[in-house]
């Protein structure tokens, strides 16, 4: 494969942790990452509720998996949350998190991806916020973190196209 056309820099790929059940999860005041949640949808094409997304414990506890498990796998037990979608605050909490990326670089570097990722060409403006494009990384991650109460993970690369291998791998 060729990469002579795709752009040349320093790009961040971040991607927000099991982002459905982190949004819910901090909304009711728990650790996304040690709540046993999951984000259900119960619509009549869901054939008997599908669930959106499965919180990092919940995977580990009941070996859930979002869009691929359904209400009837979801055992009976009083430490599992189920709740239902709300798109309005993931919605919202998209766009908080790409206003935190607009401080550290300009609007127009900051690529949604998907509802739970974007790009970012921090090409220019790294060198701004530390003395490694990783220690860069590590402070966005942290700002995330302490203004929403969400976890990411990143992956950094000469392009997006490395940058989405490296989050991926």
């Amino acid at each position: 494969m060729f990469f002579d056309d795709e752009p040349h820099g320093v790009f961040l790929l971040i991607d927000n942790k099991s982002f459905y059940a982190s949004c819910e999860a901090v909304a009711r005041g728990l650790n996304p990452l040690k709540v046993p949640l999951v984000v259900l949808s119960e619509a009549e094409n869901t054939n008997g509720g599908l669930i959106l997304a499965t919180s990092p414990e919940a995977k580990h506890l009941f070996h859930l998996k979002a869009n691929v498990s359904r209400k009837r796998d979801l055992p009976n037990d009083p430490r599992l949350w189920v709740v239902p979608p709300r798109m309005n605050l993931y919605i919202q909490r998209n766009l908080q998190i790409n206003q935190i990326f607009h401080q550290f670089t300009t609007e127009k570097e900051v690529w949604p991806y998907s509802i739970d990722e974007s790009i970012l060409d921090m090409t220019h403006t790294w060198r701004l916020f530390g003395n490694s494009v990783r220690e860069v990384a590590r402070l966005i991650q942290k700002t995330v973190r302490q203004k929403l109460g969400l976890y990411t993970t990143v992956g950094i690369g000469d392009n997006p196209v490395q940058a989405k291998l490296a989050l991926d791998l």
